[in-house]
């Protein structure tokens, strides 16, 4: 099933049995360049984000993938998170099955059906949330002045995610942000990843939090929605 929503397109399938189940979610960003694949399993999960080296394998060899493993005890959700680009992705079109692996506590296989036409879907829904969210309006005139702000003055010492600074792990990232027409983020999406999971998360949790724009306005003066791709993000310890 391909859900179109208005920050992001995603398609999800409920394996299992109705006592123990367990689901697969795919997920591209708006920018089409990368794609999500999520497992989620109704159990506890770690309560802060904990990056693992993983790998995605569509039947044609294991494509290495660095993931996060969230949910809580209070979710009672268990949710394993992979990243790869839209030219790996491109391997699953015609797969018949997916095996997700972390280094710990995950090997799952999962059966795939009508591939190709949930990737041409999935496709489909980002050309749609890429005209919805005016992308490379600044270029076709459909925006006249881009949504302004600065979200680098949004981070302080204390969101350093933790697990990073036990394994001195440091980055630099990028995002590409779905700004309303209010100047809220509506959206948050890892352009340019650091390297390091943790931080390119709680990079989005703090933008999402506590960023405000001034929005975008077209040729008349009104506001209208936009993207924003923010500038470099760097984690250091200095």
């Amino acid at each position: 099933m391909v859900d179109y929503r208005d920050d992001q397109c995603v398609a999800s399938r409920q394996y299992g049995a109705p006592d123990n189940p367990i689901a697969l979610g795919i997920r591209p960003a708006p920018n089409g360049e990368t794609y999500e694949l999520m497992v989620s399993r109704k159990r506890s999960g770690p309560d802060f984000a904990v990056e693992q080296e993983g790998s995605v394998d569509f039947g044609g060899g294991r494509i290495k993938a660095w993931l996060l493993n969230y949910g809580g005890t209070q979710t009672k959700a268990d949710v394993y998170q992979f990243r790869i680009s839209a030219p790996e992705m491109e391997q699953a079109r015609f797969a018949k099955t997916v095996t997700l692996r972390a280094a710990r506590a995950l090997d799952v296989s999962f059966e795939l059906r009508s591939m190709s036409a949930l990737l041409t879907g999935l496709q489909d829904c980002t050309a749609d949330l890429k005209s919805y969210w005016n992308m490379g309006g600044e270029q076709d005139g459909r925006i006249a002045t881009s949504a302004m702000g600065d979200v680098r003055a949004l981070f302080t010492s204390d969101d350093y995610p933790v697990q990073a600074l036990k394994n001195d792990q440091q980055g630099q990232s990028r995002f590409l942000l779905l700004i309303d027409d209010k100047g809220s983020v509506a959206g948050c999406h890892v352009l340019q990843a650091s390297g390091v999971p943790v931080l390119d998360a709680m990079g989005c949790q703090v933008i999402r939090q506590r960023a405000k724009f001034t929005p975008a306005r077209d040729s008349r003066g009104a506001a209208v929605r936009s993207t924003y791709t923010t500038p470099l993000i760097n984690w250091s310890f200095h």
